[in-house]
């Protein structure tokens, strides 16, 4: 596995989880499986194996993780842009469904196609892409919620 390719594990954890340790422990169990099924089926695209790997891992850790929940700190090693404001994706993450969370992460964050993760999880395409629709639209709602919040506030602070 390319070092990209380990990235993309670690980032499908750390969004998915929201928690910098429980990230990499998942990432490393992942990452294992990952290699043992690469040894197995070596002609397999990677990104399905990456895609039916993280989704094995996501299905044992993911009761053990409270959603909604971060729990990151600065000294962890993730470096988030200064100034992105997680709040939607935390919002997002909190309150969405397992299959929109994670094809919303697979397809925009990891950019994987389509067709690699139904692929990896057994799925037909139009199912990843409906999930998808209904996901980004979900998101979308959210960060408008949070724009009017956030004007309704600067509008309020403005007129004392």
């Amino acid at each position: 596995m390319t070092e990209a390719e380990i990235q993309l594990i670690a980032l499908f954890f750390y969004f998915a989880l929201l928690d910098d340790k429980k990230a990499i422990e998942a990432s490393t169990q992942a990452l294992a499986l990952c290699r043992a099924r690469l040894k197995k089926n070596p002609n397999l695209k990677h990104s399905i194996i990456i895609v039916s790997s993280t989704k094995a891992i996501w299905d044992k850790i993911k009761l053990r993780v409270p959603r909604g929940r971060p729990n990151t700190s600065m000294e962890s090693g993730w470096l988030i842009p200064e100034g992105l404001d997680m709040g939607p994706w935390r919002e997002f993450q909190k309150n969405s469904t397992e299959e929109e969370l994670l094809s919303v992460i697979w397809s925009k964050i990891m950019k994987i196609e389509d067709q690699n993760i139904s692929e990896g999880l057994g799925l037909t395409p139009g199912t990843i892409r409906y999930r998808l629709g209904r996901s980004l639209r979900k998101l979308g709602s959210m960060t408008q919620g949070i724009r009017r919040i956030a004007r309704k506030t600067q509008y309020e602070s403005a007129g004392e």
